[in-house]
């Protein structure tokens, strides 16, 4: 069996530049477990009202914000940038070690086109990225398609 790209390449490079775009993808956000909580209280909201505001849906039991189409995550704002951002959950904040990404060269360097902070500043080795990836694990994130 071969290693993931992260260990065959020794670690990856990242430094998150702010940019925005992985918020302005579409897709959903999951908040498991207390992480609606968290991401509320960050917004200065009850749960009931981040709820209400953000359109928040239980998918698969996780509570998930999906806007429609292509439109992007409701919680970012173009002049601030992420609204929630001491809030944010896991999947936010592991970004872009995450096991569809890291795994397969190809997945990384797909990513990386849109990502401007990949393959840029510090080299995180491959025991801090599988500690991440075992953060998403526990946070009950589904691991998603290759990028």
């Amino acid at each position: 069996m071969t290693q993931p790209y992260y260990v065959r390449n020794d670690g990856l490079r990242f430094s998150c530049t702010r940019c925005g775009n992985c918020c302005t993808r579409p897709g959903p956000v999951l908040f498991p477990g207390n992480e609606l909580a968290e991401a509320a209280a960050a917004a200065g909201l009850s749960v009931r009202s981040f709820r209400r505001k953000y359109d928040i849906v239980d998918e698969d039991g996780i509570p998930t914000h999906d806007p429609p189409g292509d439109v992007p995550c409701g919680l970012y704002d173009a002049r601030v940038g992420c609204t929630i951002y001491e809030g944010r959950p896991t999947q936010c904040r592991t970004w872009p070690f995450w096991p569809e990404v890291v795994k397969r060269q190809r997945s990384w360097e797909k990513a990386s086109a849109d990502c401007p902070g990949m393959d840029q500043g510090r080299l995180h080795r491959p025991r801090e990225i599988e500690r991440v990836l075992t953060e998403c694990q526990e946070a009950g994130l589904p691991e998603g398609d290759p990028w």
